[in-house]
């Protein structure tokens, strides 16, 4: 009974995946400031006697119990996928930054995104939990006790897709993430084609500045590629690595058109920081705040980041025209 329950949901998994992820993909991110990890084997999906093996985001082989019911997420985007698959009901623990969907509110809390507390973990007696790649010692920690835990957080674009897909598969949700993932491609595709001009703006989005370092998206990020696909040209494209914190003079000198600003912050404060009163963006009022959950995380909700970016793309380019 166990074989053929794993062999269902291997083959299940296999046709989510097909599903989800076009022929040709890119490496699997999200947005933090440490070094991005080597690109891993795309998951695939196996089997043994006793359950089925996915191959989780980092390309460990990770046993998967027979059943699962319950789930603790320790990143707010494999939070946020849950819900976006009618997997809400399966969880039992989240980090303190799941702040979305509302009802996420209501899940208790097992620690931040950097500090997964492994006794609240255990004690939430999860089937299965979900980790970033970014959490080394709590899948090895929470392994050695025995409980199956998958890195299932995307670090580009469409990695996305993928993490929805394997996300889907663990929890039995394979025909709700088939269909979020069409959704998504859907929506942003068209953005992309009202977007396919060849005036496109350079663009700067800022995720931090001053004092807490001037990092943003870097080439692969899905923070540039919600960028382009939304039509813009991202000032860091070229610095060579996923997230970068380029000196002010750099970002001086790229001397963008529009600057994409974390509503963290003020523009206020931009405006008012070391070097940034002398671009061009600032000195025109081509500064934007933009919602840094959409933005920042590898979820669902990059629909929306990148449906903004287009709409704030094409008034400048209608201001610019009109000038």
């Amino acid at each position: 009974m166990k074989r053929t329950f794993a062999l269902i949901l291997a083959l299940a998994l296999m046709l989510a995946l097909a599903a989800c992820t076009p022929a040709e993909t890119t490496p699997t991110a999200k947005p933090t400031l440490e070094p991005t990890p080597a690109p891993a084997a795309e998951p695939t999906p196996e089997a043994t006697p006793e359950a089925a093996v996915l191959t989780d985001m980092l390309g460990r082989e990770v046993a998967l119990p027979a059943e699962v019911k319950t789930v603790v997420s320790l990143a707010a985007s494999n939070t946020e996928i849950l819900y976006a698959i009618s997997a809400g009901e399966m969880l039992v623990g989240r980090d303190a930054y799941s702040n979305y969907p509302e009802a996420a509110a209501d899940i208790a809390v097992v620690g931040d995104f950097n500090g997964p507390n492994i006794e609240a973990i255990v004690a939430a007696d999860p089937d299965v939990v979900l980790a970033s790649y970014l959490q080394d010692d709590v899948l090895n920690q929470l392994t050695e006790l025995g409980i199956a835990v998958f890195c299932t957080e995307a670090f580009d674009y469409e990695g996305i897709y993928t993490s929805i897909a394997l996300i889907g598969a663990i929890c039995g949700k394979t025909e709700e993430a088939t269909a979020l993932c069409a959704g998504m491609r859907e929506s942003i595709g068209k953005v992309q084609a009202a977007a396919a001009t060849e005036a496109q703006p350079t663009v700067y989005y800022v995720m931090s500045f001053g004092e807490y370092g001037e990092w943003s998206g870097g080439p692969g990020s899905f923070i540039n590629a919600a960028i382009e696909l939304a039509g813009g040209i991202p000032i860091t494209k070229d610095m060579g690595e996923i997230w970068v914190n380029p000196s002010i003079e750099q970002i001086v000198a790229l001397d963008p058109d529009i600057i994409l600003l974390s509503s963290l912050y003020t523009i206020e404060d931009l405006s008012a920081a070391n070097g940034y009163a002398d671009m061009r963006a600032v000195k025109e009022g081509h500064v934007y705040l933009v919602n840094p959950d959409w933005v920042e995380r590898p979820a669902p909700r990059i629909t929306e980041a990148v449906a903004e970016f287009g709409e704030i793309f094409a008034e400048f380019l209608s201001l610019r025209q009109a000038a």
